[in-house]
């Protein structure tokens, strides 16, 4: 015994391997003094061990995954540094945007946008398609076919028609470790040089000009649709891509930690298991529509900043089974019925066995609720059909009792993601668990294993076990071996295709019970303006609005609480889906709801996301009816709807800006003309000018609306001719402060938020007499540089950034043509006097141009700059 008890001792010392184990095996090998590594189970296995390994093993059932495995995978992040996914089998992604610039294009300054988008720390088999928004506007096949062909600009190869064609650039890198640099950014970019090669991580190049046209939101949203990672395949000794999850666990659990993984050895995996689970997981299951499909597969991603241990729960959900890490080796099973190899019986027990019937109440459940990631629709997470069991309900009294298992994490098979249900509804439904203290001879038992347990006097005749613990204690009266097991049989494991829903091509359909818990949509926000009777002012009204398919919902109530609170307000109940919130302060809330059905059961609270109100921050809408008339031939009158917003007409105004330009002029291109008036006119008079006239409302509290726009012609009764004009454009060869003309355009210097240009010569007519002076210029508004990052650096900035793209239409500044005239009787000079069009009196005239913009961060450029007089025929 001496012998034996030195022996087991130097097995534990041995039990780890070449690294160290993830932290949760760790912890359950240290809480059974060493011997036992526990049975990690998965969220769909459903079982529970007892004592020592009960928490352990229920922090990995219960826990989520600390990867997000949702939607939000396929959404951009603005993230400079941020951790790796590793991706197996097909799926769409998102990818967090490390780093964006802004070059001169077209000799525009910071006109067209580069962004590097990582989508997988390793090199992935390829992408398949790229949407930008909701247009897929690259494909695989189409590359493939431009590639071949060999002609055109290879970052147009791959693009298939749609708006965006030919109006971007995109190359999609897989990863290879010999791969370059992308010549194009580093050729436009002085931040990205020859060395961003991104060997070993698959990425995507993406550059576009601006084009309110095409992108009015700014950059858009990239997705692309990606094959994974290859994996080898032990059993032919082949790398290639695959859905295996088995290979993938094995490629896993043997990349570098460098690389994102634990870096264990061949050594530490139990080759055996892995390549059993590998040939079940291939296994063709027929479907409903006489095709087949493996029995598992893993499509998903796994996060580098997650432990080994979140990552094997994450993959052991492909096959609803378990991994255990025991005697020194990372094993897996659960997938599949193994006829029990070993046979406990009486004479084996050391001391009484512990027998417990039945689960607790609240661990049942009769009804499974899942979702899957469509791939038939760019693999948007999706319900899947509610399994549920009349024979279990009865069995729990009559009541449903639910298990939402979220999402199946890299689940993408409609069918297979049903029987990944049906199998966690049977695992959950074993019922008996016993404690049998063994001696040695029970010692080659190891964890995930099917027993038979033979005890004449329960009535046992090799009734059927799973092993979820084992535990070696060493006492007086010698070693014992002891087994924490749980009923089992192969039944568990069945499968018919009768049982499967087929996908309904209009979605899935959910047909509600009377008797089940209810099930509601998380609330929609909007808002308004009121005024109070009370003389209280503008105030904001909030309206919740939440939908049910439960046509046996009779109630609702509502919550609200400010995001930065922990206790919600909670509304009194209405007989509608609706509620009104009066005198909502502006901030970010998150709402909640939940509906009552004609028995009295609750649904549970369905929350928003974070959602603001706005309230008087919220920019009003444009103004409409806008039209334009001439008057007097020196008179524009402009005329409009009352604008709706409170917030408008009370303390707003709305301002005026002209463009030579018949169609298409801008805020931008724009100079301000006229006086703005109160937000509650409808009616202004303004300087004629051929041109567009531009309207916009500003609110009480200085924000903007869109403009809205009309087109007028000059015309007059009474005849005039020009008899003189002065035009500065393209030279601008008069004098210049704190401006300057480069290339036909004169600019704002760096730095300077005002500036005056001098017409470069006098309009003399000889003598004296009325004379009507119209100007003629022509302006752009514009970014003078990239606010995405520090002058004279490449380090990212973060925002506010929010000028990129689409500040540029909020930019403010003007261009004020002036004039003073000559006294004769005096010599002398006038006053300057702004003008857009007006009639003076007066022999010699001199002009100058004031620009000027809001910030220093803004250029105002002048491309047309003219005046002309006229005088009466």
């Amino acid at each position: 015994m001496r012998r034996l008890i030195l022996c087991t001792t130097a097995l534990i010392a041995l039990a780890g391997p070449a690294c160290a184990m993830p932290p949760v095996v760790a912890a359950l090998g240290a809480a059974a003094g060493g011997w036992m590594a526990g049975l990690t189970a998965t969220a769909i296995l459903g079982q529970a061990a007892l004592a020592f390994a009960l928490t352990g093993i229920q922090m990995a059932m219960q826990k989520k995954p600390k990867v997000s495995t949702r939607d939000e995978i396929t959404l951009n992040k603005i993230q400079p540094v941020t951790t790796g996914l590793i991706l197996y089998g097909e799926r769409t992604l998102g990818g967090a945007i490390i780093a964006r610039s802004t070059t001169t294009y077209g000799g525009k300054p910071h006109f067209r946008y580069h962004s590097a988008m990582p989508l997988a720390c390793h090199e992935i088999d390829g992408a398949v398609e790229v949407w930008l928004g909701e247009t897929k506007v690259w494909t695989e096949a189409q590359y493939a076919a431009d590639a071949a062909a060999g002609t055109g600009n290879p970052y147009y190869w791959g693009q298939i028609d749609s708006d965006y064609k030919g109006r971007f650039y995109l190359k999609v890198y897989n990863g290879s470790d010999d791969q370059v640099a992308d010549a194009e950014y580093v050729a436009a970019a002085s931040e990205w040089t020859a060395d961003h090669r991104g060997r070993g991580v698959a990425w995507v190049y993406f550059a576009a000009n601006y084009d309110r046209d095409i992108f009015p939101s700014g950059a858009p949203q990239i997705r692309v649709r990606a094959r994974g990672k290859r994996v080898f395949d032990p059993r032919d000794g082949q790398t290639r891509y695959s859905t295996n999850p088995a290979l993938c666990l094995r490629d896993y659990m043997l990349t570098p930690q460098l690389r994102g993984g634990p870096g264990w050895t061949e050594d530490d995996i139990d080759l055996d298991a892995l390549i059993a689970l590998a040939n079940v997981a291939e296994e063709q299951v027929t479907l409903a529509d006489n095709s087949t499909e493996d029995r598992y597969a893993f499509n998903g991603v796994l996060d580098t900043e997650a432990t080994a241990a979140e990552n094997l729960d994450v993959l052991s959900s492909a096959w609803g089974g378990w991994w255990s890490y025991d005697r020194g080796k990372l094993a897996v099973g659960g997938a599949a019925w193994e006829e029990p190899a070993f046979t406990v019986t009486e004479d084996m027990l050391v001391a009484g066995i512990r027998v417990t019937a039945r689960r607790p109440f609240e661990e049942q459940f009769n009804t499974v609720k899942a979702q899957y990631a469509d791939p038939a629709h760019e693999h948007v997470v999706t319900d899947l059909p509610v399994l549920d069991s009349e024979t279990y309900r009865a069995a729990d009294n009559g009541e449903t009792l639910v298990m939402d298992m979220g999402e199946l994490p890299g689940e993408t098979g409609f069918a297979r993601g049903q029987r990944l249900m049906k199998l966690a509804l049977l695992k959950a439904r074993r019922q008996k668990q016993v404690v049998l203290p063994c001696s040695l001879a029970a010692w080659g038992v190891r964890l995930g294993d099917n027993i038979r347990v033979t005890i004449p006097r329960r009535g046992w005749t090799d009734k059927q076990f799973e092993v979820l613990a084992r535990t070696v204690a060493i006492g007086p009266d010698g070693v014992s071996v002891t087994l924490t097991c749980i009923e089992t049989g192969p039944a568990i494991f069945d499968w018919r295709t009768s049982e499967e829903t087929p996908k309904p091509a209009g979605g899935i359909p959910t047909l509600p019970s009377p008797t089940a818990k209810p099930v509601v949509s998380a609330p929609t926000m909007s808002e308004e303006l009121y005024e109070t009777r009370g003389g209280g002012g503008v105030k904001t009204r909030v309206r919740l609005a939440a939908m049910t398919d439960n046509p046996f919902i009779d109630a609702w109530q509502f919550s609200w609480r400010p995001i930065t609170d922990a206790e919600a307000t909670v509304r009194g109940i209405t007989d509608v889906a609706e509620d009104l919130i009066d005198d909502m302060a502006p901030g970010t809330y998150v709402f909640g709801a939940r509906g009552r059905n004609v028995r009295g059961m609750w649904s549970d609270w369905a929350y928003s996301g974070a959602s603001a109100v706005l309230g008087e921050n919220a920019p009003p809408v444009a103004i409409t009816g806008l039209s334009g008339q001439s008057a007097g031939g020196a008179v524009a009158m402009l005329r409009w709807d009352r604008h709706p917003s409170l917030d408008v007409q009370q303390g707003g105004r709305i301002e005026f800006r002209h463009s030579a330009e018949l169609v298409g002029a801008t805020w931008q291109s724009s100079v301000v003309i006229g006086k703005a008036v109160s937000g509650g006119v409808t009616e202004a008079t303004l300087p004629l000018k051929t041109g567009s006239y531009l309207a916009r409302p500003y609110d009480a509290k200085d924000n903007p609306g869109p403009v809205t726009s009309v087109s007028l012609r000059a015309a007059s009764l009474v005849p005039m001719t020009e008899v003189a004009s002065r035009i500065e454009a393209p030279g601008f060869t008069g004098t210049k402060a704190d401006c300057s003309a480069t290339g036909g355009v004169l600019s704002t210097d760096e730095g300077a938020t005002s500036a005056v240009y001098y017409f470069s010569s006098l309009i003399n007519l000889g003598t004296s007499g009325p004379v009507r002076l119209v100007s003629d210029v022509e302006v752009l508004i514009e970014e003078r540089e990239d606010l995405m990052f520090g002058p004279g650096t490449a380090a990212f900035w973060t925002p506010p950034d929010a000028l990129f793209w689409q500040g540029g239409a909020d930019a403010y500044g003007d261009l004020d043509t002036q004039v003073r005239l000559y006294d004769d009787g005096t010599a002398t000079w006038g006053p300057w006097q702004s003008f857009d069009a007006a009639e003076f009196d007066g022999r010699l005239f001199q002009f100058r141009a004031a620009l000027s913009v809001e910030s220093a961060a803004y250029a105002l450029r002048v491309t047309r700059l003219s005046v002309a007089a006229f005088r009466a025929t």
